[in-house]
């Protein structure tokens, strides 16, 4: 009998049920799950190291980190093994920003896996009883955070543990929505009064609107808070309407709707984020690895990742009727996916979050001078990215 398959992701329960759903209606084998926490994760699969990598078969990983992962010689190209044995419907059954998402240099280096656009997410009962409608806009969704916010719940919410994953995500999708960038091409154009204005609408939130805990929660945890009923508004993963539909707040009623707008009624661009399944450079049976994702982005174990907690990511499950009676948010992703965009496809960009992280958890959090940390982190960003061309002209992947 062959061994199993051997997979490494983040730990999540919707993660670990889904996969545990693929494994056991795959005719080829069997799959061994190991699930570390996000900060571990990255130093298992980016670290100096990357023995976590070494010794699995297949990573279930940010796609933000498959332009780094594939310049390290990490990941196995699968361009081919696409044209040769694609999953079902490739690649027309995922949205554009998906297969933009997965590519780099020419090549796939992942299949998606996990989706989840940035919806909005409003507590029904805390709006009702204040008379207030539904945010529109985000000048709406902060006004109504002021008002709803109160010693039993909170406006909003946070997630503010430096993990390089919601308080980067956040910050970004602000810096956009107030006109800024990270990057002009190659070229570092982070310090700009959009970063300012970003940075100061965070810190604002964070010091007088956000759970008490807010810190200390990461994605998962900022979910659990509204699941909770503890917050009346926020913007977050669609993947945590899942979690509010099992918790209390599923009693008092919840709605998701596509993220607010600006002012003007324009949509608001917000940051393409998901995970997918890639083959590392370790794996010694890569066409039995791609058996298996093969078959978990099917059709079948698509609807396998929803009914296990995790988002499915192919249109079919988008528009399937069950689903949509369970999961009415599904019915926005579409919407949602026309007007975003991911970080920047560079393999540096693991690096760059990590500086970001840095910048969100001194100005939000910690309350240092925005504009110092930003001239700091603006240098520092091109020290990496110039360090990077240099390799690069001097024969190195880059």
């Amino acid at each position: 009998m062959s061994e199993p398959l051997r997979l490494l992701g983040r730990d999540f329960d919707g993660f670990r049920r889904a996969v545990a759903a693929h494994g056991d209606a795959w005719a080829d084998g069997s799959v061994e799950a190991t699930w570390l926490g996000l900060p571990e994760l990255q130093a298992a699969v980016l670290g100096p190291v990357a023995a976590g990598a070494a010794a699995a078969d297949l990573l279930v990983v940010p796609a933000d980190w498959l332009p780094a992962l594939a310049a390290a010689g990490t990941i196995r190209p699968l361009t081919g093994l696409l044209v040769d044995r694609p999953p079902h419907d490739w690649p027309d059954a995922w949205p554009a920003s998906f297969r933009e998402g997965v590519t780099w240099g020419g090549s796939v280096w992942g299949v998606p896996f996990h989706d989840g656009p940035q919806l909005l997410f409003t507590h029904d009962a805390a709006f009702a009883d204040a008379g207030l409608a539904a945010p529109a806009t985000w000048s709406d969704l902060l006004a109504a955070a002021v008002s709803l916010h109160g010693p039993d719940r909170a406006g909003t919410v946070l997630a503010g543990a430096p993990d390089g994953h919601n308080n980067v995500y956040d910050f970004v999708l602000h810096l956009w929505r107030c006109g800024g960038d990270l990057l002009d091409g190659r070229s570092v154009v982070l310090d700009s009064p959009a970063a300012r204005e970003a940075l100061a609408l965070l810190r604002g939130l964070a010091t007088g609107l956000v759970p008490d805990d807010a810190h200390a929660l990461d994605s998962n945890g900022s979910g659990a808070a509204f699941a909770e009923g503890r917050v009346a508004v926020t913007v977050n993963w669609a993947g945590y309407a899942a979690l509010a539909a099992a918790g209390p707040v599923a009693g008092s009623g919840f709605t998701t709707r596509v993220a607010p707008t600006h002012d003007d009624g324009t949509p608001t661009t917000t940051v393409n984020a998901f995970w997918a399944t890639a083959v590392t450079s370790a794996c010694a049976d890569p066409d039995r690895a791609w058996s298996y994702v093969r078959h978990a982005a099917g059709p079948e174990m698509d609807l396998a990742t929803t009914a296990a907690g995790a988002s499915g990511a192919r249109r079919s499950t988008w528009t399937d009727p069950t689903v949509l009676a369970e999961h009415p948010e599904y019915a926005l992703f579409e919407a949602a996916h026309a007007h975003s965009r991911p970080l920047p496809r560079i393999p540096e960009l693991p690096t760059v979050v990590d500086l970001l992280n840095d910048l969100v958890e001194a100005v939000v959090w910690q309350g240092a001078d925005a504009d110092a940390a930003l001239a700091r982190a603006g240098r520092e960003l091109e020290l990496v990215l110039g360090d990077a061309v240099t390799r690069g002209a001097s024969g190195s992947r880059s």
